[in-house]
């Protein structure tokens, strides 16, 4: 079996020239590196004016025998391509993804220079069949030849692909290998095939042959098995790779001759997870936005250089416990798979599909050839066909037809439905609804097909340290008014760390933040600093290692308010994502600040390989008030220091002594039927008037507890109500939106009107958990710092106000806003005459009386700031104090 077929890489240097209207340009004063974009020519010009660019260079070609070919092969080049040889038309392809052939045989000047010309085009070149797709978050479409440039020469017939299915239940690679035929008779043929190891070239197969029968003009397919001796397994951790020989020959005479690298996995979905080799497999990683990434201005040719890309691709995200990652919305640069395949990557592949484009005709011819370019690749493990987006036509006709040609992968949309839940972020801190493109947590947790949650964490920072465009509109909603650079990056690293904790308590098949690479100074950014040819991570890539510890840790704990000595059981996850059973000490309890340990337990572990074990601990508050740490930390057995750690931060306070801290008096309650505002004054000894059972005087200060202001029993009294505020009463209505659906103008005061609308929020927003002051020297927020107002104790997400728009119509001033860009209102002064009318939207319900046994994770508990928020409300606008004058 000889080596007959010819390569000859055309990578390298091209002359190129732009074009406005498509024609040929007279002479080319530009060079330009191929595999490349146009961005790269040198001198420089401005390609985003011209529609059109053309690559010239000149090859010279041996006479070809008789009946053999001479293709031009193109791996990839956007967007548009047409072809010249000597200045005859070869051919044109609108594909921008996929590989291009073009037959040459008849434009050959042979033993002399031939001049090939190939021309790209802009992206509104492209017709409307075309499959190209869309990301309307990418900055810049850059045409080029991006891919590998290639002439072949062989025989006919010739062998146009190769595919490898493992069977690793029995050790036999079945090899469908693809005869192509351009003759006009039938031609008998045999193929010769054998195994080798990659590596060392050692023959692990006998010499299998077949006769095959390639049918005229046409393509013919022949399935081999060949089974293989000592067969091993391809893993990430043991990424062992085989190549398959193949020799064609008609007759005595060899016509052709290709081969394939491939390795021996089986990648598969059982009982709802997914498993690799038989065995249960938790992805954990990232997502490459490759064509992103293209239009960094920065990127230059690194994406084509093979020690850069094994570094971003292999020896960093191995060294963060990545094991996997989605290319986003395009192919990449087939050099990616291979460094993938040789050094063991797990790779979900994705088309460039946020809204399909394109016929059917085109999609599927496409979606053929971009398996054929890909099929052997054993570190591609998903096929996905849609990002954010769904289509009839593409999941109900083409995939079906593809599973059909590659048996081995499953497919999103179709076997399982990808996840974004830009939660902490975008939405609320947890979501039990559908909002933008995730369902709510409860149906992730229980699906019966594998769960992947690709995209989360809603938080870039350019490579100026700033917030990027996407992010601005949500950065005030977590940080406030005033924050620094370093805030930005500590509250990535939070949101990741929090996030990866969760899902992994939820047991999701595969998690990956948003978004590892990409245009550092587009809307999603990455994290890496600015030059990217460093790589030098940002912080994000130090937490998420912590987060990603295949042996793991993760506190499930969202109250962050407790009480001084006060005793707390919390559970404790341990994972372990390995496949060997993992032993450990986890060490638990409170640090300072400097995680320096104040108390602590240590209790041994034991952890099935990809299993998860919960430990019930009890927490012991210190009795002394301040900020504290909750931590744990996983030591596995014989390590030198810690596998990983989970900590939560802790707030502690004394109990509010109302006799000492406060002189409330004249207060009239509207309460509830639950009566837990009247229990909790009763509790501290504040004395008040039932609201049925007073006449309002001009010196009371009125509280009406949630949704109360919408009960008969203050409509009926109104008029009362008013005059008593006009004539220097406090009137506070504690969440006056409370269980109202819809738009409702509320008059409260007689020629006063509040606006409540429930919001639909379908896509952002939510309820909202952290809330901030706009005079942090206002009494009412009296010892009540920034972090305190983040998150309440217990509820769903620790809700601290409902999504709602409340809005007095009358002059009002804002002493707190909340959402996405501080649009919310969440507390309000309005001056009624002489006296004020307080909305005070902070959920209380739940969080006043002594309620911590509760043994429901979101069962809303006692929690001392709310207490101490209520009393500063009373004492502030108590007796017509006027609160802030």
């Amino acid at each position: 079996m000889q080596k007959v077929r010819k390569i000859t890489s055309l990578n390298g240097e091209w002359d190129i020239e732009p074009s406005h209207d498509g024609s040929l340009p007279a002479a080319c004063s530009h060079k330009v590196f191929v595999p490349g974009l146009v961005d790269l020519a040198e001198p420089v010009y401005d390609w985003r004016s011209h529609d059109y660019h053309f690559y010239r260079t000149n090859i010279k070609l041996n006479d070809r025998s008789s009946n053999g070919s001479i293709i031009l092969k193109i791996n990839q080049s956007s967007f548009g391509t047409d072809v010249w040889l000597n200045g005859k038309k070869a051919g044109c392809n609108i594909s921008c993804y996929t590989s291009q052939e073009y037959f040459l045989d008849n434009f050959v000047n042979h033993g002399s220079e031939n001049e090939l010309v190939v021309r790209v085009g802009a992206k509104h070149t492209l017709p409307k069949e075309s499959a190209v797709g869309n990301d309307y978050e990418k900055e810049d479409f850059i045409p080029g030849i991006w891919g590998d440039v290639s002439i072949i020469q062989h025989g006919n017939p010739r062998i146009k692909n190769i595919q490898v299915i493992p069977h690793i239940d029995n050790g036999i690679a079945e090899v469908r290998v693809f005869l192509d035929n351009r003759e006009e008779i039938n031609i008998d043929t045999t193929l010769s095939l054998r195994v080798n190891e990659k590596k060392s070239q050692k023959q692990v197969s006998s010499i299998v042959t077949s006769s095959v029968l390639s049918r005229a003009r046409s393509e013919t397919v022949a399935s081999i098995s060949i089974p293989l001796n000592g067969m091993q397994l391809w893993t990430p951790d043991n990424p062992f790779l085989y190549t398959v020989e193949a020799g064609l020959f008609a007759g005595k005479e060899q016509t052709d001759f290709d081969s394939a690298t491939f390795g021996m996995r089986e990648f598969g979905i059982r009982n709802g997870d997914f498993y690799l080799n038989g065995k249960k497999i938790y992805l954990r990683g990232g997502n490459i936005a490759f064509h992103r990434f293209l239009s960094d201005p920065d990127r230059g040719s690194l994406p084509w250089q093979e020690d850069w890309i094994k570094r971003i691709l292999i020896d960093i995200p191995k060294e963060h416990h990545f094991n996997f990652f989605r290319n986003h919305l395009g192919q990449m640069y087939n050099r990616w798979y291979d460094i993938a395949d040789e050094y063991g990557m797990l790779l979900q592949n994705e088309w460039q599909f946020w809204g399909v484009t394109g016929t059917k005709e085109q999609i599927k011819a496409e979606f053929t050839q971009w398996l054929r370019d890909n099929w052997n690749h054993p570190s591609i493990i998903i096929w996905d066909a849609l990002n954010e987006s769904r289509n009839e036509t593409v999941e109900n006709e083409i995939i079906p037809e593809m599973k059909k040609l590659d048996p081995t992968r499953p497919w999103e949309p179709v076997d399982f439905i990808e996840d974004h839940p830009y939660i902490y972020s975008l939405g609320p801190v947890l979501n039990d609804r559908k909002i933008g493109f995730t369902r709510s947590l409860d149906e992730i947790e229980n699906l019966s097909v594998p769960s992947i949650l690709n995209e989360f964490v809603w938080w870039w920072i350019d490579s100026g340290n700033k917030p990027t465009v996407l992010t601005e509109e949500v950065v005030e909603r977590w940080l406030g008014p005033d924050y620094s650079p370093d805030m930005l990056l500590e509250n990535q690293c939070f949101l990741a760390q929090e996030l990866v904790e969760l899902f992994r308590r939820m047991k999701v098949d595969a998690i990956q933040p948003f978004v590892y690479l990409s245009n550092n100074n587009g809307p999603t950014a990455h994290w890496f600093y600015t030059p990217i040819e460093k790589l030098q991570p940002k912080p994000v890539l130090k937490q998420l290692k912590n987060a990603f510890a295949p042996f793991g840790i993760s506190i499930e704990l969202w109250d962050r308010h407790f009480f001084t000595g006060e005793k707390r059981d919390v559970n404790i996850f341990v994972f372990n994502d390995t496949q060997i059973e993992q032993h450990g000490m986890v060490r638990f309890g409170i640090t300072d600040n400097n995680n320096e340990w104040i108390q602590f337990e240590d209790i041994p572990v034991s952890v099935l390989p990809a299993e998860t074990i919960v430990k019930k601990v009890t927490i012991h508050f210190p009795e002394s008030t301040g900020t504290y740490y909750m931590r744990a930390e996983l030591k596995e057995e014989n390590a030198s220091g810690s596998s990983a750690y989970s900590k939560k931060i802790a707030h502690v306070f004394e109990a509010v002594r109302t006799t000492k801290d406060y002189n409330i008096k004249d207060i009239v309650l509207l309460d509830s039927s639950d009566g837990e505002i009247a229990s909790f004054l009763d509790q501290h000894k504040v004395n008040f008037a039932l609201f049925n059972e007073s006449k309002l005087h001009n010196n009371h200060t009125i509280v009406v507890t949630a949704g109360m202001v919408c009960n008969n029993a203050y409509s009926g009294r109104v008029d009362e109500i008013s005059s008593a505020v006009q004539n220097g009463s406090s009137l506070i209505l504690i969440e006056p939106e409370y269980l109202l659906t819809g738009k409702h103008a509320l008059s409260f005061v007689n020629g006063n009107i509040i606006d409540i609308e429930h919001r639909e929020d379908k896509e952002r927003g939510g309820y909202d958990s952290y809330v901030f002051p706009t005079d942090y020297s206002h009494p009412v927020w009296r010892g009540i710092d920034r972090e305190h107002l983040k998150m309440f104790n217990g509820g769903f997400g620790g809700e601290v106000i409902s999504q709602h728009n409340v809005v007095p119509r009358s002059n009002h001033r804002i002493l707190a806003r909340c959402g996405n860009r501080l649009q919310v209102i969440a507390v309000a002064e309005i001056p009624v005459g002489k006296g004020r009318v307080v909305i005070s939207r902070l959920q209380l319900r739940g969080r006043l009386m002594n309620n911590n046994c509760s043994s429901d994770l979101y069962d809303r508990r006692t929690d001392p700031v709310a207490q101490r928020y209520l009393f500063n409300l009373l004492k502030t606008y108590n007796a017509n104090k006027n609160g802030s004058g």
